[in-house]
């Protein structure tokens, strides 16, 4: 019998015994830890090891999305964060003060607990780019892509399959105008490199500071019937398709673009509000959209006398979220003063936990252009 329990034991490995400790110990002291040794670092940066240890504390989770806006002479951008799922105590605090830059900072992409910064009140020439942690206010500044306009810059980053995140620019081609190029910045170089041939965008406008990223590939829509798709992996540009633009409009109001729980949302609306507004899905396959849900304005209107005096509201978020087999899906809108949150199925209010508040008298503050999702699904890099 001894014998028999003494081979059993030689099965357990040092990496086995060591992530057993680890993963009991309190979050910063498992950071601490990471400075050790290298066996260690390699242990706690390791992605099993993330989600492992994130799932066994999930008091440091949470998910939600920061608001942004610039304020006349203020340095930095004003920042507000609403929490949707997860403990509001693991918040990242709503400040990029953290970040030293004497030209200000703001938030240019956000992707799964990783957010891509800038300079702020500067020249293009002068501006400054970053990636950082909010949670642990770590950044490492970033060499600035060698081009004349960047039209757009996203994080590529998915914990659950590396730890390791990718920056997908876009930048103006050599070609002409109409051309695109993509760049890309991988933390092995610390440097830029050309990604493929440049890509035509005929004359339309894209939205390429709004990219989109899940299923390895990074997503965007402009303002007319153009829509792309990047795969980060194999560095090849696809196209997927768009509803039609409503007859008599000459341009796609989009009013929101967005992905939560792995599907992709999309609204557009064109003219008033009061019939409603049609939250569309991307199907897996990528062969168009569909209506998922309707909003009906006059039920949440009822709750809510920012609508009610005159249908004038901005979508900021979608969360995506399944109790069981029952859809409690959710849209958080912004009216006149307040912030509103209701069920999707239903249309039903539901409380928002937040304290932000803006001033009545100054109308509209926000739009989905200024959120910027943030989950910590694994709570550290």
């Amino acid at each position: 019998m001894g014998s028999r329990n003494a081979s059993e034991l030689n099965l357990i490995s040092d990496d086995d015994v060591m992530i057993d400790i680890l993963q009991r110990l309190p979050l910063k002291t498992l950071m601490r830890c990471k400075c050790v040794c290298k066996w260690w670092n390699n242990l706690i940066s390791d992605p099993t090891f993330k989600s492992s240890y994130s799932r066994r504390n999930p008091q440091y989770y949470v998910s939600g999305f920061f608001l942004q806006k610039f304020l006349f002479l203020e340095l930095h951008s004003k920042l507000l964060f609403f929490p949707c799922e997860g403990h509001i105590d693991a918040a990242p605090e709503p400040s990029l003060s953290f970040i030293e830059d004497d030209k200000g900072v703001r938030i240019q992409h956000s992707c799964n607990g990783l957010l891509l910064c800038s300079s702020f009140r500067c020249l293009e020439k002068d501006r400054q780019f970053y990636i950082c942690k909010p949670t642990t206010k770590q950044y490492l500044r970033l060499p600035y892509p060698v081009c004349r306009i960047v039209f757009g810059s996203n994080i590529a980053y998915d914990p659950s399959k590396s730890p390791h995140y990718k920056i997908v620019c876009i930048c103006d081609s050599y070609l002409s105008e109409n051309h695109r190029q993509i760049k890309i910045f991988s933390p092995f170089t610390g440097s830029w490199k050309v990604s493929g041939n440049p890509f035509s965008v005929l004359d339309e406008v894209m939205l390429f500071n709004r990219g989109i990223f899940f299923n390895g590939m990074l997503h965007w829509v402009g303002r007319g019937n153009l829509a792309l798709r990047f795969d980060v992996e194999r560095e090849v540009m696809l196209t997927m398709p768009m509803p039609p633009i409503q007859e008599g409009w000459t341009e796609r109001r989009v009013r929101y673009f967005g992905e939560s729980g792995g599907l992709l949302f999309l609204i557009e609306t064109y003219g008033p509000l009061t019939a409603g507004i049609d939250v569309k899905e991307m199907k897996s396959d990528y062969s168009g959209w569909f209506v998922k849900y309707h909003l009906n304005l006059d039920t949440v209107a009822f709750h809510s006398p920012g609508i009610r005096i005159n249908y004038t509201l901005a979508i900021l978020h979608i969360a995506h979220q399944r109790v069981g087999d029952e859809d409690e899906s959710f849209m958080v809108i912004h009216v006149p003063g307040d912030f509103v949150s209701f069920k999707l199925k239903d249309n039903t209010l539901m409380e928002l936990r937040t304290s932000n508040q803006v001033n009545k008298a100054l109308g509209l503050w926000y739009s989905w252009e200024g959120v910027y999702p943030y989950s910590n699904t694994y709570c550290y890099l």
